[in-house]
């Protein structure tokens, strides 16, 4: 169920994932409270997709019935397959959640642990796998360490002459 901008997943396939809570945008909760306004006896176990029957009987806007909201929406595949092909663009439902951990770790202010928090259940060797991704945020926080220690240090580095620094021993 979604309630101040997070959805908390009532019912996992792992013990550590039931209860979990997930910050959401607030596009997707947007986006989901419009589905969810069309399940109004929902309940904060039930499926945030739950199983149903569409009908498209008389050209009419699709309508949904025979809804059960204890046992999830089944054949979401050929949904996914169909909207990707409207949209012209080809990858796989994975392929979403790889987006989603590489921009996390693209930001230096994300912490590892908030990383793996949000993704779940990825470990420390799969988050190795975007550490080329940590190794940029990495150079980007050098540099601006050395931006702050020039704004600080500036005036006396630009007094110094290199006759100043003193020679290395041979």
């Amino acid at each position: 169920m979604i309630a101040s901008g997070h959805l908390v997943v009532s019912k996992s396939k792992t013990a550590a994932g039931t209860g979990r809570v997930v910050p959401l945008t607030q596009r997707a909760c947007g986006a989901l409270t419009l589905w969810l306004a069309r399940f109004p006896n929902a309940a904060p176990e039930s499926y945030v997709f739950p199983r149903h029957k569409i009908t498209l009987a008389g050209g009419k806007k699709p309508h949904l019935y025979d809804i059960a909201l204890d046992k999830p929406m089944v054949g979401w595949k050929r949904a996914w397959r169909s909207a990707l092909k409207d949209a012209g663009m080809t990858l796989r439902w994975h392929d979403l959640r790889h987006t989603f951990v590489t921009r996390l770790c693209e930001s230096p202010r994300v912490s590892e642990q908030t990383i793996r928090s949000l993704a779940g259940h990825v470990s420390q060797q799969m988050l190795q796998r975007y550490s080329h991704v940590r190794n940029q945020a990495k150079l980007d926080a050098i540099a601006e360490l050395e931006r702050t220690l020039e704004g600080e240090e500036g005036v006396q580095k630009r007094a110094q002459s290199p006759e100043d620094v003193p020679a290395l021993p041979n």
